[in-house]
């Protein structure tokens, strides 16, 4: 039985700049992202002969099928067909969040996914191709209308400078923080789950769209990834920066596509910021998952109060460092 563990992520600058619509017309795209301590689990194991069907496949659904082109997950079909499996496969999963929250978990599970069935072939891959095969079955193969950086990021893990370049190439430049910086950068984070899912295909193909006319916007919007990673690794170092720099991104976000943003959001991020949220932002595309607010720590009580009152959740915020691991249990 092969089990591999990936972790989640969340995207604090230049999100929407690692479309293929952006990047490739202007030089480079680049986001700053961490991975979270928030994991998706993927089973695979071969299917015991007692069975009838060929895959037996254990997600939000339950599929058994006997030939390939049924099966109706199109990550689970595409990475089978990728890596060219023959075996009968019994593949499952469980994850610490919900689906369509905004923290990438489909780039998540297609990256674990492709880290499992390598180890069931017996063979050994690096995080950066894991990272870009699993970008080219969702971007090329399945032809989703999203950006390459959810997949780096499951697959390096840590906090990284991230550039998607014109040609393709990709670069991953982790930043590197002292240890007194990330415990208040971490400290003084607060994650609330909105209760709200949805298909990051919904907002992003409006995105997607307008790329070209939000070009100038898109451009700041990169240019505050390179302006945040120096930020985190400056000796002047405050949440007070980063949260002025993020409270521009927000303002950035919400003009590109209109369904990033809703009443309740809009709600929500003003009162935070009538609570002692110094920026905030929603998670992914847009449109629901989950609230990050910047604030000082002494803040987080009150505004833990404020945001239960419009029905959101507290989620635990933590860091991860190692990426997407797999392990082989007998």
């Amino acid at each position: 039985m092969i089990i591999s563990k990936t972790p989640l992520r969340i995207s604090f600058a230049g999100g929407g700049t690692d479309l293929r619509s952006y990047y490739k017309y202007n030089r480079y795209g680049a986001v700053l992202s961490t991975s979270l301590n928030s994991y998706l689990y993927v089973t695979v194991k071969k299917q015991s002969p007692l069975f009838q069907e060929k895959y037996r496949l254990n997600y939000s659904e339950t599929e058994m099928k006997n030939d390939l082109e049924e099966i109706k997950n199109p990550i689970i079909r595409e990475c089978i067909r990728f890596l060219e499996i023959d075996d009968s496969l019994y593949i499952s999963t469980i994850s610490d969040t919900p689906g369509s929250t905004g923290l990438g978990s489909s780039s998540t599970f297609c990256v674990g996914l492709l880290n499992a069935l390598y180890k069931f072939k017996g063979e050994a891959v690096s995080a950066g191709s894991l990272a870009e095969e699993a970008a080219f079955i969702e971007c090329d193969v399945l032809k989703r209308p999203m950006g390459k950086q959810d997949h780096y990021a499951a697959a390096y893990g840590g906090i990284n400078y991230i550039r998607f370049y014109d040609d393709e190439t990709v670069t991953v430049r982790p930043i590197i923080m002292t240890n007194d910086n990330k415990n208040i950068f971490s400290d003084s984070v607060l994650m609330f789950w909105t209760g709200i899912t949805r298909p990051s295909e919904s907002v992003l193909k409006e995105q997607d769209r307008n790329s070209r006319s939000n070009k100038k916007i898109l451009t700041k919007m990169k240019n505050q990834a390179l302006d945040l990673s120096k930020i985190l690794t400056s000796n002047d170092f405050s949440t007070n920066r980063i949260g002025v720099l993020l409270n521009k991104g927000w303002k950035y976000k919400k003009s590109l596509a209109t369904n990033i943003s809703n009443d309740l959001i809009d709600k929500c991020y003003e009162d935070a910021i009538k609570n002692g949220a110094i920026a905030g932002k929603i998670s992914g595309a847009g449109g629901g998952g989950f609230l990050t607010l910047i604030s000082d720590p002494l803040k987080h009580d009150m505004l833990t109060e404020v945001m239960k009152k419009h029905g959101l959740v507290k989620y635990r915020f933590g860091l991860d460092s190692s990426g997407t691991s797999v392990a082989k249990l007998d």
